[in-house]
């Protein structure tokens, strides 16, 4: 009886350690992919604003 009780507490805790592991690799993931947004929209605006500078400078430089 005592060893029917382990085991099933044993893997009610591995089953709840699983859910556990698996939501905090999934909001993991999810900050990773938000990072990864960012950086692309940074390096777009980036270039736009690298664009923009060449740009006057180059009007600038004919006036």
């Amino acid at each position: 009886m005592k060893s029917t009780v382990k085991a099933i507490t044993s893997r009610l805790y591995k089953a709840w350690q699983k859910a556990v592991l698996r939501a905090r690799l999934d909001s993991y993931t999810r900050h990773l992919q938000a990072i990864a947004a960012q950086r692309e929209n940074d390096f777009h605006a980036e270039r736009m604003l690298h664009r923009a500078v060449s740009a006057t400078r180059a009007k600038l430089q004919s006036l």
